[in-house]
């Protein structure tokens, strides 16, 4: 239910009295409602009061000037006025506008997309006929915006998903505190608990914590814990948002097909954030500087880059050890890589039990290739990847993708796998016999 997600709202009109019952109906569902009355004479807007964070709904009228056409409405009156009112932060809201024409919408999302580099744009944008409202009151206003949602089918994932996370964080919270009932001993037992769940993520021991930014691990730790009671959550929703089966909207641009894959996938499995030079934990993955040849593996593309990933099992990792274990690889970017070169690229030089290949993936703006060649192990004293002259630390790899490097590693036929979204190709060969 769409209340689920609505904690507050912000409506924004120039008729008071037109929205006051409105105002009523959303605070009789314990939603916060800011009420933003405009003049439209008054052209810079100085009543205008900026928000300092997202609400979940705005409410607008597209027609807050009724001497000029909506058109010119939009541009003059709805844009600054957004421009004005909305925070300079990231947010998620939805924006529901009172117009009886389909053609307004059209014209107002064409118009927004000229701002999407100023402000946040909406989820979704629904617009209602505010004179039915007005003649019926807004006892149904919810109702009617929640049904229009589930034909929205990837606004109402987005919508259930939020409210998923919310109820998901407070029981997530709520059972680290039951751990301790006593008050007096909650902010001595809670904080060791929470270093031990940092410690238990990150696997760094226990004599390298100094210096070391460890509260950022114990939040990874926690939305790890988080997780879980997340997929309980979701399991609620019984609307399936893949009926009928999506087709792929890309199938004539591998190139953006590309960059959105490589963008959801460094999401999911490689990790920048609390990422030093000095501190070395299994997974980081170093650019080589020094000595590049001895890292290069066999038929290494010429313009790709020269990495290592540290992969030492974390359970020696935690034992006080002085050696790192590095595995050689490299990254190849696939900007402008045509179907047939990504192909021969997948299937033939850099297939075998000895490779992992992981793509694609964004590295610096960049769709790319990981590859690593489990031949190429080298040890040496951990001094040396301290060293960013020799070995410089540009990321490291989440628990899920190391895990399955350090399986395929450790077991060529029993590897754990994981699923990235990648591209559907084509076999070249096959195309040509058609």
């Amino acid at each position: 239910m769409i209340t689920d997600f609505i904690d507050s709202v912000v409506i924004i009109d120039d008729k008071e009295k037109e929205i006051e019952e409105l105002a009523k109906k959303l605070q009789e569902e314990d939603i916060s409602v800011k009420i933003q009355i405009v003049n439209p004479q008054d052209k810079q807007f100085k009543d205008i009061i900026p928000l300092k964070k997202y609400r979940q709904l705005i409410f607008m009228d597209l027609s807050l000037d009724d001497s000029i056409n909506i058109k010119n409405n939009i541009s003059t009156e709805i844009r600054p006025i957004l421009l004005k009112i909305l925070p300079k932060t990231n947010g998620c809201y939805g924006l529901v506008v009172w117009s009886k024409h389909t053609d307004d919408i059209s014209i107002l999302k064409d118009k927004l997309l000229e701002d999407k580099d100023k402000y946040c744009l909406p989820m979704f944008i629904v617009p209602f006929d505010k004179s039915n409202y007005l003649k019926n009151g807004y006892g149904n206003i919810l109702d009617d915006l929640n049904d229009i949602l589930q034909k929205d089918k990837a606004a109402y994932f987005f919508v259930n998903w939020m409210s998923s996370v919310k109820s998901a964080s407070g029981k997530a919270i709520s059972d680290i505190y039951s751990l301790v009932t006593d008050y007096d001993k909650q902010q001595t037992e809670l904080i060791y608990i929470l270093y031990k769940m940092a410690l238990s993520h990150t696997g760094i021991p226990k004599d390298q914590v100094e210096g070391y930014d460890l509260t950022t691990d114990a939040y990874k730790a926690f939305d790890e814990l988080l997780y879980s009671d997340l997929i309980n959550q979701q399991n609620k929703n019984s609307v399936n948002v893949f009926s009928p089966i999506p087709q792929n909207p890309w199938k004539n641009n591998l190139q953006e097909e590309l960059f959105n894959y490589a963008k959801l996938n460094a999401k999911h499995f490689i990790d920048s954030v609390n990422i030093k030079q000095d501190i070395i934990v299994p997974g980081n993955i170093y650019e080589i500087i020094e000595n590049k040849s001895d890292f290069k593996i066999q038929n290494q593309p010429k313009e790709s880059r020269v990495i290592g990933i540290e992969l030492t099992p974390p359970c020696d990792f935690s034992h006080k050890k002085i050696n790192s274990k590095l595995i050689g690889g490299f990254i190849y970017d696939l900007s402008n890589s045509d179907n047939d070169k990504i192909w021969k690229f997948m299937n033939a030089a850099f297939k075998g039990d000895n490779k992992y290949l992981f793509w694609p993936i964004e590295i610096d703006t960049k769709p790319c290739v990981l590859c690593f060649d489990f031949r190429y192990t080298f040890i040496f004293p951990d001094e040396n990847l301290k060293n960013d002259s020799k070995y410089k630390i540009i990321f490291r790899a989440k628990s899920r993708l190391f895990a399955d490097i350090l399986q395929k590693y450790s077991s060529y036929s029993a590897r754990l796998g994981i699923s990235n979204i990648i591209p559907e190709l084509s076999d070249p060969l096959k195309n040509n016999k058609e």
